[in-house]
């Protein structure tokens, strides 16, 4: 990741609310994690705890126990007799993790839409999304995929709601999962995702509710489509 964006593009681990366990532990689970939605890690990759022990620097439990909450978070895979494999989601997930992701955003933007001050607080997310658009531009996936889960975090992230935070935040990083199974081969070399965002920030600014539901909509149904379609056309030509 070019030096320029990697202090600015908050890794998935950093968006987590607060350390859910002991130190070490959160950093191990912190680490694969950000190397599973960085996609340096690949789906259906076995993880190895001897190599993650030796690379992370801990003791063979703190491993154990880091892969044990990731399985509990759907980013891994425990498959009795043969170890620990980075999750590869099938099509009904992906489309219902999606799913879920549009009902989420739709409820938090009425949320947002209530606070008076919202206009306000929303103006910190334009700068995130000057730093989305300037990734897109450079071609730096890591950074555009890190931005773009980002944005929808920290839209929640303003509400002040620690559990929706945590889950909205789950659901973002099984997201980079299901990119990394679709785009790894062939991932697209541009996104329109900055000028969704910005628009949505707008509207969410001015009031507009109705446009904002519809936008909002149309924003995740279209990469669930644009996914989707992917997969058929490797079906297709596989």
């Amino acid at each position: 990741m070019p030096d320029k964006y990697k202090l600015s593009a908050p890794a998935s681990s950093s968006l987590i609310p607060e350390e859910r366990h002991d130190a070490e532990l959160s950093r191990v689970y912190a680490e694969i994690l950000d190397k599973i939605t960085d996609h340096e890690l690949l789906p259906g990759k076995k993880l190895t705890e001897s190599e993650l022990c030796r690379q992370l620097a801990c003791s063979r439990n703190t491993v154990r126990n880091a892969l044990s909450l990731l399985a509990h978070d759907k980013i891994v895979d425990l498959q009795p007799n043969r170890g620990a494999f980075v999750h590869m989601p099938d099509l009904k997930e992906i489309r219902d993790v999606y799913n879920t992701r549009i009902e989420l955003d739709c409820m938090v933007t009425d949320m947002l839409l209530a606070m008076p001050d919202i206009a306000e607080r929303l103006q910190p997310l334009y700068a995130l999304i000057d730093l989305e658009e300037k990734a897109t531009e450079s071609g730096d996936r890591v950074s555009w995929n890190r931005l773009a889960n980002a944005f929808h975090v920290e839209l929640v992230r303003v509400l002040g709601n620690d559990v929706l935070l945590e889950i909205v935040n789950t659901l973002c990083a099984r997201s980079a999962l299901i990119v990394a199974v679709v785009d790894h081969k062939n991932p697209d070399k541009r996104s329109n995702s900055h000028s969704e965002h910005r628009e949505i920030l707008d509207l969410l600014s001015a009031g507009k509710r109705t446009r904002l539901q519809n936008l909002m909509r149309r924003h995740l149904a279209g990469c669930l489509g644009r996914l989707e379609r992917k997969i058929f056309e490797e079906q297709i030509s596989g």
